[in-house]
């Protein structure tokens, strides 16, 4: 044990020397630096991790083209600048990039002290939701946290910081998923304990729900007896039955949206179903070749921050049918490079954790657009990658720069899962 804590105390002081020795270099000759960062960052990796690199580069722009496109009007009425909104997501565009490159560098041992302290961070800054004076509300949910000039949402973080958990811990006993107390008991208190502490802090249904729904599927990939599986989905029942019925706003909408399934005029209230109306009249507008970017009528103030939840349907009225169908296969494009770093992980952990983070952003980005498609309730899940909103950018780079991370090891320290 001393010895252990000997060679960990020289390797701190190794690493922080080397860092000490990096930046005097960088310093002296920050242009050479760079140069030689670059080569040995991007060269020589596989072809997944450019192509990957480059899908993540290519959604992120559009992204920002398209908040731009749809925010342009709302941010004029904010503060009178109609690139106000844009530069704030190009700022943390530039901070998810920065955070994507970092991790992305880190070794897999790294990573998983990471998971820890990022699950932590993100149970802590949601219990501070509940502090006057830290805790902001937005729309009805108090989910975010501002300290001094910067406003946070915690569950973004907090959903990335629980994958990481669960895959560390599921790792260490993948042989004995049948046994309830090794593996599905940490799950459900960890998986359902954060999603009722969104829930029950921020008020946010829409997060809880995309958090079960990333836990209940990590676990079915991951081997867990359907005996098992049973209670999470008895749990999951339970928990959205109780959490609709306690708020009269989710069961009209609940309501409104399974009356006007079939077809039938609203007859509680047609308030309710505002967002869905002139996000379903925006995509018809839209046709097959769209209207043109910046020619949309939607962002006229007929949905509140479209730009949010519903940047989908500018998608669709801007760029049309085809449009529409490029950004769908830009998600499933991702998550088949995600599925085949996972296949081809060297560990249990890494695969666990790159199959948690494809399943979050698939998942997600699948809930938004069902939303806009009026194929579910309206939750208020943003669109990962595109829609407006700092913490989702960062978080979702900061994941990706996982998933990098583990892409980026050496040939000959993985092993292959086909």
């Amino acid at each position: 044990m001393a010895k252990d804590i000997r060679n960990r105390r020289t390797q701190g002081r190794q690493n922080r020397s080397s860092t000490s020795s990096s930046a005097r270099t960088f310093l002296r000759s920050p242009f050479r630096s760079t140069a030689e960062w670059f080569d040995e960052y991007f060269l020589h990796q596989s072809k997944l991790f450019y192509s990957l690199v480059m899908l993540i580069v290519l959604m992120v722009s559009f992204g920002l083209i398209m908040v731009l496109s749809s925010s342009n009007v709302n941010s004029i009425k904010a503060d009178g600048d109609p690139f106000g909104y844009f530069k704030g997501q190009l700022l943390y565009a530039v901070v998810g990039f920065v955070s994507m490159i970092f991790i992305s560098m880190r070794s897999m041992e790294w990573i998983q002290r990471f998971a820890n302290l990022l699950m932590l961070g993100g149970i802590v800054g949601q219990l501070l939701v509940l502090v006057p004076g830290i805790g902001v509300s937005v729309g009805g949910n108090t989910n975010w946290i501002r300290i001094l000039f910067i406003q946070i949402q915690p569950s973004e973080f907090l959903k990335l910081g629980l994958i990481l958990f669960i895959a560390g811990f599921l790792s260490q006993s993948m042989d004995q998923l049948w046994d309830f107390n090794r593996g599905a008991k940490q799950a459900i208190v960890a998986g359902f304990g954060s999603a009722l502490l969104v829930f029950i802090t921020g008020r946010d249904m829409g997060t809880a729900i995309v958090i079960v729904m990333i836990v209940i599927a990590l676990m079915y990939l991951a081997g867990l007896p359907q005996e098992h599986l049973r209670k999470f989905y008895g749990l999951a029942a339970i928990g959205f039955a109780a959490g609709a019925v306690i708020s009269p706003s989710r069961v009209l909408r609940i309501l409104n949206f399974f009356v006007s399934m079939f077809g039938q005029s609203s007859a509680v209230d047609d308030g309710a179903n505002w967002q869905v109306k002139h996000g379903t009249w925006a995509l018809a507008s839209g046709g097959i070749f769209g209207t043109g970017l910046g020619q949309s009528k939607l962002n006229w103030g007929w949905i509140p921050e479209v730009e949010n939840d519903f940047i989908f349907a500018i998608i669709g009225e801007e760029w049309g049918l085809i449009g529409s169908i490029v950004v769908l296969g830009c998600f499933f494009l991702l998550s088949k490079h995600l599925r085949n770093i996972a296949r081809n992980a060297r560990t249990d952990f890494a695969s666990l954790a790159v199959n948690g983070i494809m399943l979050w952003i698939l998942l997600q980005a699948l809930i938004n657009i069902a939303v806009v498609l009026h194929l579910m309730p309206v939750l208020g899940v943003p669109l990962p990658l595109m829609s407006k909103g700092g913490s989702s950018l960062i978080a979702v780079l900061m994941s990706l720069g996982v998933v990098l991370a583990i892409e980026r090891q050496p040939q000959s320290q993985r092993v292959s899962r086909r």
